[in-house]
């Protein structure tokens, strides 16, 4: 440690007794400093220790103010006062401070009466920690065992095992592990703070997420349930439709309506062959009147065959009557409702007068136009026009009421009417464009407001292509094929006519029925004719009396004429019979097609929602069982009650953040688990250096106890094997039983703390040592014996030694003498004998 550095000279000015400015050089070796009690010594111990950063406590005063010169009685008090220490920098130690290499570096402190303190180096304000710094370098601790105050030794001697312990302690630097553990169990407890808080968390979480997962198992389920209650549907609706489209095909309309166009114009060849017999049969009874003798014959005859002619008129009109009455009976069959929709069909059966139809029974139109006016209606041929707004609100109140079902209505007093577009008005124009909608159908003009808002705004055209110019159109084709505004188009094979399901839409009522008026009347007036006839054919049978001979041949064509017409009325009869018959029952196909078609249309339009399934999708099953099923699946559906189907993903998005959450209590375990070895390390590190350290002093106190006592043992024990227990200073002096300390003499004791404290130093040794009067309890053989020690030290360390014993003076290298005077204190050189 020589060499490192020393202290070389102490200055002081106003600092305590010490008013004047007063200079102590410091050499190597044992400095003594001597005087009688109060004279100032131990103020150049607080000096050293002022100027190193000690506080006013550790310096015998409450206040930093309390360390300036108070003036005594008689002189005047100092303003401040002022300490500079000098260190030897011949080694350089202390260079990194300097700009450049200086032998001495000075420290200096310096406290005003208000008490603002500062520090200096080499005579320039600095702060403390560059104080702190320069004193650190040359291992100077103004707080370890290398300043000793008065008491110390006593203190020491009257410590409890635990107090000694602290010492080892704290010149082991387990201060430092103590700190760090004291910090690692804090965020110990911090980290299990947080690990309660999360284990609470988790278990909410965890139940939240078992909440969830049944959530989402009903939510899939659900999902599962209704996706195949879509299939069952889907399958249901192709199966239906299937069935549909065959029994449409087992109807066989078609042979029948071929069989009675046959009929219809078998009766109309009949009808004119019967005119042509007439005719023929008039020509022959011409013939006979000419070769008849008496002009009363030939009257009587011309009667009878003008009463014939009428009578076969009268039969060919009622003939006439019988088949208009026969296709009114078959259109009213027809016009009657036969949709599915069970609202319309009570909102019509209640007869009021402000309800006048469905739109599909107001309208008439040729049987060419059939597909498209049926496929520009779609839905709305079900829309029931009513007079007013309030009919329709007294409607729509009586299906609530009832609880029947929904259907559309149209007041004629709330339906307007807009313009055509340009592009509208043009696209009409076009070739292979027909005509709008409301142009090619036939209806009461009362009703021409809705109609008009059903078919005023769509066109007719011949196909798709007539379409390509006609821009943003609403169009249907003669085949049913769909243009819409926005651009879409629907269309496919080529749908079989409705027309032949409503046939008597070509057939306008109201003039087949002014036909069987006139017909009526015509058979009247028939009738009254042939009656006045026949009276004057009996008027001329009174006057004949003898007939005259006729040609035979005549009478017997006449004869065959007859006959024909005969049976020719016959074959016109029976054809005309079978003819109504088929009508009737074509009628009732016809209905029944309705139905089918309106059920297909319905079907159709529900399975539009499954464009994306195919064929290959459909499940094979009976419909019946589909049904079934679909009904199962509804209840289980129905079964799960309200099922919350956002589960599925909160499920997916907490459990995410549930197993985020768990890998960080997972990772603060990991913290936990760290904490708890670095704890253990420490605990461990500390230990080690604890048991190094009382081993190394041990060895020291042992050794310099010996030199002390010129013999004998000590050594350094802990009460029990545990770092945590007490320290127990144990001495042996030479012929003496082993005791504690606390059971030696009194100068045993105090060799003994002063052995330890040397061990102490010994363990961590400083430049130089500051030691104020250690041998006060000392008598001469041991202060004899405590002198040679220090000697010996002073070889290697500087040494300052407060003390009033000559003995122990008289072993120093220099010696100084304080005294006071006035309150003042003054030091000054001693002589030593050689």
């Amino acid at each position: 440690m020589e060499g490192k550095t020393r202290i070389t000279k102490l200055t002081m000015k106003g600092f305590k007794s010490f008013q004047q400015k007063t200079a102590i050089p410091f050499y190597k070796g044992l400095t003594a400093i001597v005087g009688s009690n109060g004279s100032g010594k131990s103020n150049i111990l607080d000096a050293i220790s002022f100027v190193m950063g000690k506080r006013s406590s550790h310096l015998r005063a409450e206040k930093l103010e309390q360390l300036i010169f108070n003036g005594g009685d008689s002189r005047k008090p100092s303003d401040k006062a002022e300490v500079t220490l000098y260190l030897d920098n011949s080694s350089g130690i202390f260079d990194e401070f300097l700009d450049s290499h200086e032998d001495e570096v000075k420290i200096g402190r310096k406290v005003k009466r208000n008490g603002y303190a500062t520090y200096r180096f080499q005579g320039t304000n600095c702060k403390r920690k560059k104080i702190d710094a320069i004193l650190d370098k040359a291992d100077i601790n103004p707080d370890g065992y290398h300043f000793v105050r008065q008491g110390k030794v006593t203190s020491i001697v009257k410590m409890t095992p635990m107090e000694r312990k602290k010492i080892i302690e704290d010149i082991s630097g387990i201060s430092y592990y103590e700190e760090k553990k004291e910090d690692a169990i804090e965020e110990l407890e911090e980290v299990q703070e947080r690990l309660n808080e999360f284990q609470i968390k988790k278990e909410l979480k965890k139940n939240r997420l078992e909440q969830l997962r049944d959530d989402k198992e009903a939510a899939e389920e659900y999902k599962k349930l209704e996706e195949k209650k879509k299939d069952l549907k889907y399958s249901i609706l192709r199966k239906r439709k299937e069935t549909l489209e065959k029994e449409i095909k087992s109807l066989g309309e078609e042979e029948k309506e071929e069989r009675i166009e046959e009929l219809e114009e078998k009766v109309e060849e009949l009808d004119e062959r019967l005119e042509e017999l007439e005719e023929e049969k008039e020509k022959v009874q011409d013939e006979i009147e000419k070769e008849e003798d008496t002009n009363i014959v030939k009257e009587i005859e011309r009667l009878k065959g003008k009463i014939e002619r009428k009578k076969g008129k009268v039969e060919n009109k009622r003939e006439k009557v019988s088949d208009i009455d026969s296709l009114l009976s078959d259109y009213e069959k027809m016009s009657s409702y036969s949709g599915r929709n069970r609202a319309v069909k009570k909102i019509l059966n209640q007869d009021k007068n402000s309800v006048y139809g469905t739109v599909g029974q107001l309208l008439h139109y040729e049987k060419r136009y059939s597909a498209a006016i049926e496929t520009a209606l779609g839905g709305k041929i079900d829309n029931i026009v009513v007079e007013n707004y309030q009919t329709a609100t007294e409607c729509v109140n009586y299906l609530k009421k009832n609880k029947i079902g929904r259907a559309s209505f149209l007041p004629m007093d709330r339906i307007s009417r807009r313009s055509k577009t340009k592009t509208e008005k043009k696209a009409v124009s076009k070739p292979g464009v027909i005509d709008y909608a409301i142009n090619l159908v036939e209806f009461d003009s009362k009703y021409e407001k809705a109609i008009n808002h059903v078919l005023g705004y769509t066109l007719v055209a011949e196909d798709l292509g007539s379409l390509k110019k006609a821009g943003r159109v609403r169009a249907v084709t003669l085949d049913g094929d769909i243009l819409r505004k926005g651009g879409s188009v629907t269309g496919g094979k080529k749908k079989r006519s409705r027309s032949k399901k409503k046939k008597s839409s070509s057939i306008n009522p109201e003039k087949k029925k002014k036909k069987k008026e006139q017909l009526e009347e015509e058979i009247e007036e028939l009738k009254k004719e042939i009656g006045e006839l026949n009276k004057m054919l009996e008027e001329k049978k009174q006057e004949q009396e003898d007939s005259s001979e006729v040609s035979e041949e005549l009478k017997e064509r006449k004869n065959e004429i007859q006959e024909e017409i005969d049976e020719t009325r016959e074959e016109r009869k029976e054809k005309a019979e079978e003819l109504n018959k088929l009508r009737s029952k074509i009628g009732d196909v016809q209905k029944k097609r309705a139905k089918f078609e309106a059920e297909l249309d319905n079907v159709k339009e529900e399975l539009e929602e499954f464009e994306e399934y195919s064929k290959e999708e459909v499940i094979d099953d009976k419909l019946s069982n589909l049904r079934r099923n679909r009904t199962r699946t509804i209840n289980k559906m129905n079964d799960l009650g309200n099922v919350n189907m956002r589960a599925i993903e909160e499920y997916k998005e907490f459990k995410e953040e549930y197993d985020q959450f768990i890998e960080k209590i997972e990772e603060v375990e990991e913290e936990k688990q760290e904490i708890e070895e670095i704890i253990e390390d420490i605990e461990s590190n500390k230990r080690e250096k604890f048991t190094e350290t009382m081993e190394t002093v041990s060895e020291n106190f042992n050794e310099i106890f010996n030199n002390l006592f010129n013999g004998g043992e000590a050594n350094l024990e802990l009460e029990e094997e545990d770092i945590d227990s007490g320290l127990l200073l144990k001495a042996h002096p030479p012929e003496k039983e082993p005791h504690v300390i606390d059971a030696l003499s009194g100068g045993e004791k105090t060799l003994t703390a002063i052995a330890f404290l040397f061990a102490l130093q010994e363990h961590d040794p400083s430049p130089f040592y500051v030691m104020d009067e250690i041998d006060a309890a000392l008598d001469q053989k041991n202060s004899k014996r405590l002198s040679d020690l220090l000697k010996d030290y002073s070889e290697d360390y500087q040494f300052l030694f407060i003390s009033h014993n000559e003995e122990t003076v008289r072993h120093a290298d220099r010696a100084y003498g304080a005294s006071m005077r006035d309150g003042v204190s003054k030091i000054r050189s001693i002589e030593l004998e050689s």
